[in-house]
């Protein structure tokens, strides 16, 4: 048999050129791990020993009882000695690229043991194998290796080597001109227990430098890092910790506290913890969610009632009262609560309570439809696609309201207040960019969102805002996966949309409304409805009415489409003189048309029965209307089997939105647009979704 290698050989083989890999050692009893390694370069060593009673203590070794110590170290390789399942548990949600486990008990290696981790590690996506290595008695012990086989993200949680200490590690940040503040607590430094973390805000551009010095050794004091625009890896469920505007000010104004360390000034302190208290917290805080209601839970490790009527006094705030809703409206006075869409994405960690402060805002005005907003952030300005956004959205049935390209102040306003401050790539290849274009836009016709996709989007109050995901697949589509990103953000409902006007661009407040007033006025219908037979509404809504004491269908269009309204009351009104099949115009407006109410068989409207009806009796009649618009210049771009009723008085023609002037007449009539379909290229208006085989397949089995 080879001989086999120590786990220390087998260590630095797996790490030839990286001398500084951290190492830590759990259950370690002995230093003979660290001197071998040192012997062979590698010093970046800790061992942790879990021995509650020891007559004497080895210098070499860091003494703890925390079993959740496994996964609470920034190591990349952890060896875990005599250990439980729980200890191997624990271990998978570290940060080590390798895991040495060596199982307590002899029973457990040939046993159970050995089968649970197997499946453990296979549902961690971990690679593993059995390995025997000799130990420091010479004996032979087996252990399994584990391996990463999936990437570890960056985060917030962070870990300080308990050799650099505290007070040194605070020592070389304020030597380096590091600006952090430490946010709390600080008067409690250094904490006891290892479960107590320190907490740092820091600015964007010194994040990684003090990740950097955090990982050089491998640490066991836990840190969390909090970035002033929440980027990757230092924010706070995927949104800043603070909103951007008020990080900033907390380092703008922060303070050296007994010559150690940078704490925030006492009015931000005050501020800053009750924020903390009050969103990230919430009911698990120990205050009650409504004056004189229950407390939930009360928290182990810190007053926070007591101690935020203490900073109060000492600052010379007044507290009227101990409660979460009255903290935020205090918050909200001094301009430190956060924006809707922030409190909503906090709902799951502060509670339900949250949902009890979303107000709609003050700016809000009744309305028939629903206002809606959607950021175009700069990945897509750069490329020239807002227009192209702007007319997929409309081309889809909403209408734009405003386009509002934002100078630099209002980009920094949208990127600190929108989106809890996070506007980094996210989980997409490439960053979108910050905010570049707000989309003011309206809904005539908003669609609640079903059911059953209530838990995913929770706050999201029209189902058309979910367009936006089509559309992001659509620009990504053609882009290879490196290069795709993320275009465009939205609100999720009205409340947010005027969140997000009121944010950057104010001024546009009143203006908006009497659009939206003016347009919903407009497209009212004062007739007597009886039947709403509109399908897909995107440009105009279609309905049955009663019109000087007969029925009538009635058209009204949204503000914006008046091209398509007046190719139908041009159809309607003068081509309909001479063609039979085209109904005649009763009456027009600035927005509608109305024309005759026409009575069909509704066996006669299925799909499948009409094109069998066209096939075998109306053939000559659809010849004869393709050469009628042939001969007149015009093209029915839109024209298909839909827009062909058979009435007891014969065919008729209806919807002529999408008529279209030849430019240059085709050759022959057989080569018109109407039953060919329109070219590749075609750049003017068509139908949604629609492509010119479609049509010219479908025509061509009907009459040929």
């Amino acid at each position: 048999m080879a001989n086999q290698p120590t786990i220390c050989e087998y260590i630095t083989n797996a790490y030839p050129t990286k001398q500084s890999v951290k190492i830590l050692e759990f259950n370690a009893e002995t230093s003979s791990m660290k001197k071998q390694l040192a012997s062979a370069g590698y010093e970046n060593y800790l061992g942790i020993c879990t021995q509650k009673s020891v007559t004497s203590r080895n210098p070499d070794l860091y003494y703890a009882n925390e079993k959740t110590l496994t996964y609470k170290n920034n190591a990349e390789v952890l060896v875990i000695n005599k250990a439980d399942f729980l200890d191997l548990k624990n271990a998978f949600h570290s940060s080590a690229e390798v895991i040495l486990f060596t199982p307590a008990k002899m029973i457990d290696r040939a046993s159970f043991l050995p089968l649970w981790a197997y499946k453990l590690a296979r549902k961690k996506k971990w690679d593993f194998r059995f390995e025997n290595f000799t130990d420091h008695l010479g004996g032979t012990r087996t252990s399994i290796v584990f391996k990463r086989g999936h990437r570890k993200e960056k985060q917030a949680r962070q870990y300080l080597s308990p050799e650099l200490g505290l007070e040194n590690f605070f020592e070389i940040l304020n030597q380096r001109q590091l600006n952090y503040v430490i946010l709390r607590w600080f008067d409690e430094l250094p904490f006891l227990e290892l479960d107590e973390d320190v907490d740092l805000l820091i600015a964007d551009e010194h994040i990684e430098k003090v990740r950097d010095l955090l990982n050089e050794k491998v640490g066991i004091l836990p840190f969390d890092i909090y970035s002033v625009g929440g980027l990757m890896g230092s924010n706070f469920k995927n949104i800043a910790y603070y909103p951007p505007y008020i990080g900033e000010v907390i380092l703008d104004q922060r303070q050296l506290w007994n010559n150690k360390y940078y704490v925030p000034s006492a009015d931000h302190h005050l501020f800053s913890l009750m924020y903390h208290a009050v969103y990230h917290k919430g009911e698990k805080s120990g205050i009650p969610a409504k004056s004189g209601g229950s407390v939930k839970q009360i928290p182990q490790d810190h007053d926070y009632p007591g101690i935020l009527k203490r900073l109060a006094n000492e600052t010379g705030h007044k507290l009227d009262e101990i409660s979460l809703e009255y903290f935020h409206q205090f918050l909200e006075e001094k301009g430190w609560a956060p924006s809707t869409d922030t409190i909503r994405k906090l709902i799951g960690v502060s509670g339900n309570w949250l949902e009890s402060i979303i107000k709609s805002s003050e700016h809000n005005f009744e309305k028939d439809g629903e206002l809606m907003v959607f950021v175009v952030r700069e990945w897509a300005d750069e490329r020239e696609l807002t227009d192209k956004m702007i007319d997929w959205f409309e081309r889809n049935g909403l209408c734009l309201i405003r386009a509002i390209p934002l100078n630099e102040e209002q980009k920094r306003n949208a990127t600190q207040n929108l989106r809890g401050g996070n506007w980094g790539q996210g989980p997409w290849p490439v960053s979108g960019g910050k905010p570049s274009t707000l989309l003011v836009m309206y809904d005539y016709h908003p669609k609640p969102l079903p059911a059953k996709m209530k838990k995913k989007y929770p706050h999201v109050s029209n189902q058309h805002y979910l367009l936006k995901e089509q559309l992001r697949s659509e620009i990504n589509f053609a882009l290879v996966n490196e290069q795709r990103a993320n275009p465009l953000h939205s609100a999720d409902d009205e409340i947010e949309a005027l969140d997000y006007i009121t944010a950057v661009a104010p001024d546009l407040l009143s203006e908006v409304k009497d659009i939206v007033m003016a347009w919903d006025k407009a497209y009212r219908t004062e007739e007597k409805v009886i039947a709403d037979v509109s399908e897909k509404k995107r440009r105009a809504k279609v309905e049955i009415i009663e019109y000087q004491g007969r029925k009538a269908v009635k058209k009204t269009y949204k503000a914006g489409k008046e091209r398509f309204l007046e190719r139908e009351k041009f159809v309607y009104g003068e081509l309909s003189k001479e063609c039979e099949f085209i109904p005649k115009l009763i009456s027009s407006g600035e927005n509608y048309i109305i024309v005759p109410y026409l009575k069909t068989n509704p066996l006669t409207e299925s799909w499948h029965i009409k094109k069998q009806i066209l096939k075998r009796k109306h053939k000559q009649e659809i010849f004869r209307i393709n050469e009628f618009f042939y001969n007149k210049g015009y093209a029915l771009i839109d024209f298909h089997p839909g827009n062909i009723l058979l009435t007891s008085e014969g065919l008729r023609l209806i919807d002529f939105e999408f008529l279209y002037q030849y430019e240059q007449l085709p050759p022959s009539v057989n080569d018109s647009f109407d039953l060919n379909g329109f070219p590749e290229d075609f750049a003017e208006d068509r139908p949604y979704g629609i492509f010119p085989k479609q049509r010219r397949n479908m025509w061509r089995k009907i009459l040929y």
